[in-house]
């Protein structure tokens, strides 16, 4: 993930037996496109998350978790590795911030939303198919021509 500033940050693994517990602070700025203007703009993602990892071949069963000091979080060991694999600290640290990225992404409140077409000097002139694109359909439009 390109970003506009260092990513900035700690992350640590503590090992517990059967589970790995992964905490993470960290944050950075990158530039998005606006989905409306298509306008680029600044976003600060941030991201201050902790994670158990299950250190077995499939989810963890009831009876393992009772004897773990974790039991009380099942529902949180959705993650597993294999237990003679490797942890990537940086893919783990890109899943965290893209899961912050948001969904529709807006430039502010004062976005001027698409560029509005101006009318031509003509009005009664018939204008060739796909003079009056929105500019976002372009590259389409580009793909479709001959």
């Amino acid at each position: 993930m390109a970003s506009l500033t260092p990513l900035r940050g700690s992350i640590s693994a503590e090992h517990q037996g059967s589970i790995l517990e992964v905490k993470g602070k960290f944050q950075t700025i990158v530039t998005l496109c606006c989905d409306r203007c298509l306008s680029e703009f600044n976003q600060t993602l941030a991201c201050n998350t902790e994670e158990l990892i299950w250190l077995k071949g499939n989810g963890p069963k009831p009876n393992e978790l009772n004897s773990s000091s974790h039991s009380e979080d099942m529902d949180a060991l959705m993650e597993c590795l294999d237990p003679l694999g490797s942890f990537d600290p940086e893919r783990w640290v890109f899943e965290q911030l893209s899961l912050q990225m948001p969904l529709v992404k807006r430039c502010g409140a004062d976005c001027p939303g698409p560029a509005q077409l101006q009318p031509s000097a003509k009005t009664t002139d018939v204008k060739p198919e796909g003079t009056d694109l929105d500019p976002r359909w372009a590259a389409l439009h580009k793909l479709t021509s001959p």
